[in-house]
């Protein structure tokens, strides 16, 4: 057990976890909105979301003189150097792959390739990059979904609202957790700009929004596995968030709060 704890603890330093649990989900709207994913997509999503996050937090460390205060940046700081050969690797291959993507998948894939470019330029610099970032990460859930649908029922927007939600829960939670740390080395955030009592308002309220869709779907209309697995990563969230203490020994709140995202596996399997 502690040897998959290791490994697992790894993967999220590295934001794998987070790649495959954007491909997760991805897979489940797939399912959900009865489109068939190919393979080729959910690599190239998976390729986007891992280089992505780990630009961002290379950005985080570029220029500091100085050890980064949380594990995570000092991760990347000591193998900086290594991480952007990865980078570049991984920008290759998704080069490679984008030659056998639908052509309405790659379209919609520029698109996103430079709003998320805009992101990492501009990202020391937005007062809420919470915000843009989870717009980012439901856009290339979405994206293979979405470019080959052409009608989205009013239930499927709910439930794309509650990814959203889960996806803005999940990135504020990680920055209030986070806030003496990104403070002293000068990254900014949300809760960096607006405090920690704020931050967490926001994320109550968000909470009680995500509940009430997922009553609302369970109660009005015939989809019940998706809006009660969407309600049970809330709760994780927010349980999380609730236990604070616990959570924040060992960045344990990075481990489960990343590790939601594979709940909808379970959808697959429905």
């Amino acid at each position: 057990m502690e040897v998959l704890i290791r490994f697992y603890r790894m993967c999220n330093l590295l934001s794998l976890d987070v790649a495959a649990g954007a491909v997760i989900c991805s897979l489940y709207f797939s399912k959900l909105l009865s489109v068939k994913s190919d393979g080729q997509s959910m690599v190239a999503l998976g390729f986007t979301v891992w280089i992505i996050y780990t630009i961002d937090r290379l950005l985080d460390v570029k220029g500091m003189r100085r050890e980064a205060t949380s594990e995570r940046h000092q991760f990347h700081q000591r193998y900086q150097k290594l991480l952007w050969i990865l980078v570049v690797l991984g920008a290759m291959a998704t080069i490679g792959i984008v030659y056998f993507l639908p052509p309405q998948v790659l379209i919609g894939g520029i698109f996103l390739s430079l709003l998320a470019g805009l992101y990492l330029l501009l990202q020391k610099h937005l007062k809420a990059k919470e915000f843009f970032v989870a717009i980012i990460y439901t856009a290339g859930v979405l994206l293979s979904t979405l470019s080959v649908t052409s009608e989205i029922s009013f239930v499927a927007q709910l439930l794309i609202a509650q990814l959203f939600i889960i996806a803005l829960i999940n990135l504020l939670l990680f920055s209030w957790f986070e806030y003496a740390s990104d403070k002293q080395d000068g990254h900014s955030s949300f809760v960096i700009r607006y405090g920690k009592t704020t931050t967490g308002k926001w994320l109550i309220s968000l909470g009680v929004i995500n509940f009430l869709i997922a009553i609302w779907i369970l109660v009005q209309t015939s989809w019940q596995v998706a809006p009660f697995l969407f309600l049970s990563m809330t709760v994780v969230l927010m349980g999380i968030f609730y236990f604070h203490d616990f959570f924040q020994t060992n960045a344990r709140y990075r481990l489960l709060g990343d590790a939601v995202f594979f709940i909808p596996a379970i959808g697959l399997f429905l």
